[in-house]
Order: C-alpha cells, then sequence, then structure tokens
C-alpha cells in the first residue's frame, strides 16, 4: 500500500491490485488542507509529513490544516515579463505575534469510511499551538506530541483511536524553552517489567540525554548522563538490552556511534558509554535490522567521506566500501588546507571554538592580515566542527589563498554544547551573540593575526542579520560586511522560530527594538552588501527594502546585489557564480 496527497487529500493506492482510493473530502484548496504539514512545520518544526501509517498498516493518523484565518502574503516576480497569477504567489505565512493555522489531528481506516477526530486542535490556544510529533506505539495508540506557543511546555499525549480521547503520559517543561527532537521511541513488552514503554530524550540535566519510561508515562530512570548531549537513538536491541545512540561524548566538535545497556543495573548505576566508531571527526551511522554491523560514514577535518561496514559488537572493521583519499589530483589542485581549531574565551569565561583559515606567510607574509568573519551565530547551528565540510569551504579557501584571513566563531547560542549555552540568546537576540563574535575579532587583534579597522564579516540568513549587526553596533572594529537573506527586524520573521527565541512581540518590546538592525543604522561607519532574491519566502525581501529604507533616513551609503528569480539562497549555478563574484569585488574594495 502506498500513501498520498493529490488536490490536498489523503489516498491510498493498493499496488497489488492496482486500485486507488481517496480516504479524505473536504478540502478547500489551500486553505483546508488534508495530509499536508504546514508551512511552519515544514520550515520550523522539521516535520516534513502530515501523515502516518499504524505499525500494522490498519489506519492512518493525519493533519487537517486550516489556514482561512491567516493573512495571505504576496510575493511577486518582479523578473518575468509577464503580468497577473504566473507572476505573483500568496503564503499564509504566520508573523510573529499574529495567528497561526489551526491543526486537527484525523485517523482514518485505509478499507474507508467515517474519521474519528483525536480530542486535539492546536492553534489559537496559548497552551496548545503546535503538533509537534506523532508516533503510532504497538497496539494501534497514537502518540502526539504538542507544544505550547511559550516553547515552555510540551505534553506527550496518548490516544483511543476509536474515541479519539486522550491522556497526557508526560509533560516536558523547560524556563528557557524546549527543544524538538525524534527520539521518542516505543519498546516491546520485554521491557520494564514485561509492561512495554518508551524511551524519550529530556534536557532537564541542561544535557539531552535518554530516560526509560513505562507504558503510562512514568519515568524509570536514566539511560545516559553527564556533560555531553545524545544525538539521535540509532538503534534499539531489546534481546540484549543494549541502545546505540550518536552523540559528544568525547567533545562537541565530533560525533560518534556509543552502545549503551537499555536497563540500567540493579544498583541503578549507569554503565559509561562504549565507543564504537573509530577516528576523530564526524560519524553518520546506519544499524542494519540484524543488529550486527552498521554503516559509517567517517570524515573529519583531514580526510574526506570514507564508507565502512563495521561490527556492532565492537567497531571493528569489516570491510571498507568507499575510500577517497584527499592526496588524490583533484584534492591536491584545490590546495586545500584544512582550517586550525582555536579556543577563546567569552566575556563571562565560557570557551568558544572557533576555525582559523590563516594565509600562507611564505606568500603574503607575516600577519596580521585582513579579515573576514565567516558568521552565522543562531541557534541549532553550529560552524566549528571536526569535519570535512570545514576543509572544503570554498569561500573560505579562495580567500585564504587571496591573503585574507578567515575565522568562524560559534557564539553563545549556537548548537550541540547544551541548554544553557544555547539559552544566551533567550529574548535577545543581536547582543550576546554579538558581543562573542566582538570577542573573537579581538582575540585576532591581540595575537597579532588581524588589525581594528581591516576586519570584515559575511553571513547569510540568521548569520546576514549578525554579520549587519555586528557591523553597526562595533563600527571601530568592523569595516565591512556582506549581509545574505537577512533578517532585519524579528516581528517580520514566522511566529514558531521568532517567538521560541524572543517572546512574543507584545511581552518583549525592548528585545524586539534592541535586536533590530534597524534600530543601530545610526551607528554605521562601515560598508555594507546586502544580498537577497527577491523571491524569498522565508526571509522576505521585503527584510532588506526596510533596512534600505532606514539607511535612505539616515543618509548611510550601502550596496545591493538582489537577484529577481531567486529564493532564500540563490541556487541557478550562473547566479552562485556571478554572486561570489560580486562578493570578493566588494571584498577587494573594502577590507
Amino acid at each position: 500500500m502506498l500513501a498520498f496527497i493529490r488536490g490536498y487529500e489523503l489516498h491510498i493506492f493498493d499496488i497489488l491490485y492496482n486500485k486507488e482510493k481517496q480516504l479524505t473530502s473536504g478540502a478547500k484548496g489551500c486553505t483546508l488542507t488534508h495530509g499536508i504539514a504546514e508551512y511552519i512545520a515544514q520550515e520550523e518544526m522539521d516535520r516534513k509529513n502530515g501523515y502516518w501509517w499504524s505499525l500494522d498498516s490498519k489506519f492512518i493518523a493525519f493533519t487537517q490544516v486550516d489556514s482561512s484565518e491567516i493573512p495571505l502574503y504576496r510575493i511577486m516576480h518582479q523578473g518575468k515579463g509577464s503580468v497577473g497569477p504566473d507572476a505573483q504567489e500568496d503564503h499564509a505565512y504566520p508573523f510573529a505575534g499574529a495567528s497561526n493555522v489551526k491543526v486537527r489531528l484525523g485517523v482514518v481506516s485505509i478499507a474507508g469510511g467515517p474519521i474519528t477526530w483525536m480530542d486535539l486542535l492546536c492553534g489559537g490556544y496559548r497552551d496548545e499551538e503546535y503538533l509537534a510529533r506523532v508516533n503510532w506505539m504497538p497496539g494501534n495508540i497514537l502518540i502526539a506530541q504538542v507544544l505550547n506557543r511559550d516553547h515552555t511546555k510540551l505534553k506527550v499525549l496518548k490516544f483511543d483511536i476509536k474515541t479519539g480521547q486522550r491522556k497526557v503520559m508526560l509533560v516536558e517543561e523547560h524556563d528557557t524553552w524546549v527543544n524538538l527532537h525524534d527520539c521518542f521511541t516505543p519498546l516491546d513488552k520485554t521491557v520494564s517489567g514485561g509492561s512495554g514503554g518508551f524511551l524519550w530524550a529530556s534536557e532537564k540535566s541542561g544535557f539531552r540525554h535518554l530516560y526509560l519510561h513505562d507504558i503510562d508515562g512514568r519515568c524509570l530512570g536514566p539511560v545516559t548522563e553527564g556533560d555531553w548531549i545524545v544525538e539521535q537513538i540509532a538503534g534499539i536491541n531489546e534481546a540484549t538490552g543494549l541502545l546505540y545512540f550518536t552523540g559528544t561524548v568525547d567533545g562537541p566538535l565530533e560525533s560518534n556511534l556509543y552502545s549503551v545497556r537499555l536497563v540500567p543495573s540493579r544498583d541503578h548505576s549507569l554503565q559509561a558509554p562504549v565507543r564504537l566508531t573509530h577516528g576523530n571527526g564526524k560519524h553518520i551511522v546506519v544499524l542494519d535490522h540484524q543488529m550486527q554491523r552498521f554503516i559509517d560514514i567517517h570524515d573529519s577535518l583531514a580526510s574526506p567521506p570514507k564508507i565502512f561496514l563495521c561490527s556492532l559488537r565492537d567497531g571493528s572493521l569489516i570491510t571498507t566500501l568507499y575510500d577517497q583519499p584527499s592526496g588524490v589530483p583533484r584534492f591536491k589542485r584545490l590546495k586545500l588546507e584544512p582550517p586550525q581549531i582555536v579556543q577563546i574565551k567569552a566575556a563571562d569565561g565560557t570557551l568558544l571554538y572557533a576555525s582559523l583559515y590563516k594565509p600562507d606567510e611564505t606568500r603574503f607574509g607575516p600577519p596580521p592580515y585582513k579579515t573576514m568573519i565567516s558568521v552565522y551565530g543562531g541557534p541549532s547551528v553550529q560552524l566549528v566542527t571536526d569535519s570535512w565540510i570545514n576543509s572544503v569551504d570554498m569561500r573560505a579557501q579562495y580567500l585564504r589563498s587571496k591573503g585574507v584571513l578567515v575565522w568562524k566563531l560559534d557564539n553563545r547560542g549556537s548548537a550541540r554544547r547544551g541548554l544553557n549555552f544555547e539559552g544566551a540568546v533567550k529574548h535577545n537576540f543581536g547582543r550576546i551573540d554579538a558581543e562573542d563574535q566582538l570577542a573573537g575579532a579581538e582575540w585576532l587583534i591581540n595575537n597579532g593575526l588581524a588589525k581594528a579597522g581591516r576586519i570584515g564579516l559575511y553571513g547569510w540568513s540568521y548569520g546576514g542579520y549578525l554579520s549587519a549587526m555586528t557591523l553597526a553596533r562595533f563600527p571601530d572594529v568592523f569595516c565591512c560586511a556582506v549581509a545574505g537573506a537577512p533578517v532585519t527586524s524579528w516581528d517580520g520573521y514566522d511566529t514558531f522560530y521568532t517567538e521560541k527565541y524572543m517572546g512574543l512581540p507584545s511581552e518583549n518590546l525592548s528585545g524586539y527594538e534592541f535586536g533590530s538592525v534597524m534600530h543601530h543604522v545610526r551607528n554605521v561607519n562601515g560598508k555594507l552588501l546586502l544580498v537577497h532574491g527577491m523571491i524569498d519566502e522565508n526571509v522576505h525581501f521585503r527584510h532588506t527594502a526596510r533596512l534600505v529604507n532606514a539607511f535612505v533616513a539616515a543618509g548611510k551609503s550601502y550596496e545591493l546585489l538582489i537577484f529577481p528569480d531567486e529564493r532564500h539562497m540563490p541556487r541557478r549555478l550562473r547566479d552562485r557564480i556571478y554572486m561570489e563574484e560580486r562578493i570578493w569585488e566588494f571584498i577587494e574594495r573594502n577590507l
């Protein structure tokens, strides 16, 4: 059986008998849909699906999304030769502080027939605003994770699919915020005294760890603990009582596969995780269904991706599936030099990690060098890792080859360092994150690598925002910035992301004001290049237009590079090449 969406309705197709059946009806164009994840779910919640098969394949749970109360935001295709409907698109985009879509959760039999609606309506109710995750447990028990609008409380609800009645199994609460994850994992009846149960990940200790719960949601105790995070559950072997997960036990710049006992020992002591992957860097793993072997995709700053088949018993190598050493001719021609990992201290003493791409001293002489800081800095992203992706950062490598020092710093607020580290930016975008970037620049200056007034910044999306913000806040240190698709005022971004970190606009007026780039335009002394796609449906071109208005009002100069037919990032090869050429010209002129 194959499930799919057509005409905003849920259908199934019987592959064996070549028969199709429509399971839902009543959709009203794009304003009332069945089985489709709404924009916020796809963009911000990492939930791409709007329907879920039951474990026995007899039922499908699905969402009904009502966006009729969301004002449409129109994007005009200014680069087209035509006008009218084919040169415009309308989006139900919920801006910070405004209404969200309404989401119901239904269950339908694959045989068709009436829909059972669960006792749940998300959207418009501050305590149950977002349908974050949906899972099935054995016995056709439907599970939904529901998040409040403030992002401080997440409920795990259990539904009877015959009646739609609900029961609260678990409540996760944090004063900072609750981060969504995909670690909810049902267990067989062999676990927890024969009653079944599930694994759950919580950051109640400050770091994401796994906890064992019984079928009613009662916590039976931790499975992992420590000042590091569990990233994903890779697999569970209930027969041997072993759990496999990826995490940062060996440091926040790496990712490795580990095993631990699923059920703690009789004295409730936890076994230290056993590492199964070999070699520093990042490991992406896929376990086989027999829980005997795993695929290990391994890379590091010094090594491009290699793929191995390994034993799940001890991590030993079975065979090499793919190996392309960095010494092959095409890599040699690029003259890639891995960046150096540096540790510095933030103003409050917090340890920060940075990457340093230093020009060849034999070609360009001793430092200080012209310097560009590559910035992201927002939540849920980490730039500085022991990964090949940093060695093949071609813009950084190109700038280095031109005698420009490139620096990347993960400020407080970025990912994989625990909730307290990430939560430093709560209600304060543009403050601590920019100040940490300043601390990085000052470290370079104090170590003779860079010179104040000869340092620029570049970044995209949140990085575009932080580049412009840092340029404006610290004009004596930074002389130029490239801001790609920047959010310039948080009242113009979406509900879920913005309110999670900044709160509601009506409840954090000072934070929204300070966090707007327009608030700091009067301080700008350096040169700013704004880069934006005019049909960007994520960070609307309106952000750049508002900042341009502020520059005009303040009598400040700016440069603008627009792509009329591009979205959040230029995708066409010709546009990317053109963009990189214009960015280099800007850097060369202004650094």
